[in-house]
């Protein structure tokens, strides 16, 4: 479904963004994309999430514009649902770096991706996964849903490796096969 504001048609996909938002190191991207997201209107009830480095966190998002309606709603609904003690840090989302699969550019790159409460939410690699690690998350399920009802995709759910930090607009769709009960749905503005 198209959004009439960005008029990007949801859901899209990992290997679309290229085409879609150009190179992110090219001149003009961040100023074409990036914008500071501002959820100080949620501010009272997430007074105690701190910033990667310790600091109290502003509530502010320095991200692609496309993903300004969709994180709004998904923090609505957390606080809504008094689901915001969940959140502990906010660990950031532009960030021009490959994945840590080292294979290809990360959704952080064009600000298309958040990460939340990292050290306790930890990165596990393919090679782990192999060898029968498996998801760690302080995230209920509840609090998931409000991403995925917001058109995210969670890094906890796919199966190649997991990142449950992690929550990215474009699909990849690695969690088609994935047995979770939890799966995206497409934003509708």
């Amino acid at each position: 479904m198209v959004d009439p504001r960005t008029e990007i048609d949801f859901p899209f996909y990992q290997n679309q963004v290229l085409d879609m938002f150009g190179n992110p190191r090219d001149p003009g991207f961040e100023k074409s994309y990036l914008r500071v997201i501002d959820l100080s209107e949620f501010a009272e009830s997430l007074a105690h999430v701190l910033d990667y480095e310790g600091n109290p966190w502003r509530h502010r998002i320095y991200g692609n514009d496309a993903l300004r309606d969709p994180v709004k709603r998904a923090v609505g609904l957390i606080v809504s649902r008094g689901l915001s003690g969940e959140l502990k840090t906010f660990d950031g989302c532009f960030n021009i770096r490959p994945m840590k699969s080292g294979r290809q550019t990360s959704m952080h790159a064009w600000g298309l991706a958040v990460d939340f409460n990292q050290a306790t939410n930890p990165f596990i690699n393919s090679e782990a996964i192999a060898r029968g690690a498996t998801l760690i998350t302080d995230f209920s399920s509840e609090f998931i849903a409000c991403f995925l009802e917001s058109g995210f995709e969670w890094g906890g759910l796919w199966k190649s490796c997991k990142d449950a930090m992690h929550f990215q607009l474009p699909w990849t769709g690695d969690w088609t096969q994935s047995q979770a009960p939890l799966k995206p749905v497409p934003w509708v503005a």
